[in-house]
């Protein structure tokens, strides 16, 4: 009769843990554009943002600019089943190419993002120069911050917040544009052409992961501890892109955007049951 119990024990643990494993998810959301006029549909354009042709164009050729474009389907970042004890978390990787265009002047500023953050229908004010179209710029008055995860491609030097001794960079910002974590890149290198960049996020690690490819062949990573939902990112929150100008102006243009994320399950209650509490089950 005990090896009953036992088995019985080990049938019932088996079962929690595929109920576990079997919980409906959060739908997912995966795309591949080349930005024809079908995939334009799908984005919402603020800004300065527009569709031309076969790329989006962030910002025009004006000083003090800025524009957004994201997606129309929000990502679900997490699901909560209280009964169950169980919490469903969105990982994600995306991967774009994308071109910064330098002036006659070669001096560029100032730079592009894609970001995960809150849905909104207009850019957060005064959002333009080393902003990116991100986040406001609070010199202005106290608008606040919205709550935003960004990867910045930056081309101009902001001794207040960049890293010393840098121009071009890549950053992973976390609610201002003082980054967590930047790799820094030769001057001018992102004015160089087309390039691609690759970025991930892990849920379950509460990592994002950056690399970026130039068309010199060179490539550039930078990670970060990131956690969407402990920075204050709503449930469903929007994914795209920014860029600004300041006194000096380059253009941004985005080429082609994949996007699939992915979500796992965590069941806390269930695994914190005692095997005492499985033998009530015999």
């Amino acid at each position: 009769m005990a090896m009953a119990g036992n088995h019985r024990s080990s049938q019932l643990h088996l079962l929690l843990l595929f109920c576990c494993t079997t919980t409906l998810r959060a739908v997912a959301l995966s795309f591949d554009y080349d930005f024809s006029a079908d995939a334009a549909k799908n984005l919402v354009f603020m800004g300065d943002a527009a569709h031309a042709g076969d790329r989006i164009n962030l910002t025009n050729l004006g000083v003090w600019r800025a524009g957004r474009v994201a997606h129309r389907q929000l990502v679900r970042l997490w699901d909560d089943d209280v009964g169950g004890g169980r919490t469903t978390t969105t990982s994600f990787t995306t991967a774009f190419s994308f071109a910064i265009g330098r002036n006659s002047t070669n001096q560029p500023a100032d730079g592009m993002a894609f970001f995960v953050g809150l849905p909104r229908d207009n850019l957060p004010p005064h959002s333009d120069g080393a902003f990116f179209g991100l986040l406001s710029n609070n010199y202005f008055g106290p608008y606040g911050s919205p709550r935003t995860v960004g990867v910045e491609f930056d081309t101009f030097s902001n001794p207040m917040w960049d890293p010393e001794g840098t121009v071009d960079h890549v950053g992973i910002d976390v609610n201002t544009v003082t980054s967590k974590n930047t790799t820094a890149m030769p001057t001018l290198s992102l004015l160089a052409g087309v390039m691609r960049a690759e970025v991930s996020y892990d849920a379950a690690a509460a990592r994002m992961a950056v690399t970026l490819r130039t068309l010199d062949g060179m490539s550039y990573s930078v990670e970060a501890a990131v956690d969407l939902r402990a920075a204050g990112l709503p449930q469903d929150a929007a994914v795209g892109f920014s860029a600004a100008t300041g006194d000096l102006v380059e253009s941004h243009q985005l080429l082609s955007w994949s996007f699939n994320s992915s979500t796992g399950i965590y069941c806390r209650k269930y695994f914190s049951i005692k095997s005492s509490k499985l033998r009530g089950f015999n």
